[in-house]
């Protein structure tokens, strides 16, 4: 399904009250246990960002799901935060991986002295696995090991997964609306990354999510090309 696409930036353009209320839309029908009218404060309106890019979805005129980044200082690093909702006949991983790579590395290239991190709570194993498919590093995953001071720092506030030793949990107050079915769809998968992700947060569907956190540095950029070159080849 290809759906029509508009970028917005928070410091040159940003949201319409009809887009508001379209997205708030968006966000009731995607998580439950959420107000709508605190989730944008929190993720669209919350001056603690130094930077926000947004990409809207559509169907013909009717806007059907969001991916928004938003930047913020820790420091001497830059911290890349995902938010990304969509009705569920058009939810799909891959619709928000190029634009979120994309804006992580045009920031990186602008400031390739600074350590930037694309970080982001992931609620669903899908998401999880679309995104680990296609980037070169990422962390956690069920292939490598992962930086404990990293989490450490960054999801201080988190909890330690069951399913090792790293803080790579985080309640989140709002959870995916899956099925009974979807839910154990995902519990019997014999995908790697998907089993990856439900052994290290078995409580997803409880409003648990999944901290990523994904390098943004020369290796990534590189390896992470070199790694979509090499799927496109092998589609032929």
């Amino acid at each position: 399904m290809s759906l029509k696409i508009r970028d917005l930036d928070q410091q040159t353009q940003w949201l319409s009250t009809a887009q508001r209320l379209a997205l708030k839309e968006v966000i009731a029908a995607s998580f439950a246990g959420v107000s709508p009218d605190e989730y944008m404060q929190y993720y669209f309106d919350d001056p603690k960002a130094c930077q926000r890019k947004l990409r809207l979805y559509f169907d013909h005129s009717t806007l059907v799901g969001y991916c928004l980044l938003t930047f913020t200082q820790h420091n001497k690093s830059t911290v890349i935060r995902a938010s990304a909702a969509f009705y569920p006949q058009y939810r799909n991983g891959g619709n928000t991986f190029s634009f979120s790579l994309y804006h992580s590395i045009r920031y990186w290239l602008t400031r390739p002295w600074c350590a930037v991190y694309y970080a982001d709570t992931m609620l669903s194993p899908a998401m999880y696995r679309a995104i680990a498919k296609h980037v070169a590093i990422i962390w956690p995953h069920p292939d490598c090991s992962s930086p404990n001071a990293l989490f450490e720092h960054f999801n201080a506030e988190g909890m330690v997964s069951p399913g090792g030793s790293l803080r790579c949990l985080k309640p989140v107050n709002r959870a995916s609306n899956y099925s009974i079915s979807e839910l154990a769809a995902f519990h019997a998968s014999d995908k790697k990354e998907i089993a990856f992700y439900c052994k290290m947060n078995p409580d997803f569907h409880a409003g648990m999510g999944l901290f990523v956190i994904i390098p943004i540095h020369t290796k990534q950029v590189i390896y992470t090309l070199g790694k979509r070159l090499l799927s496109v080849f092998k589609a032929r």
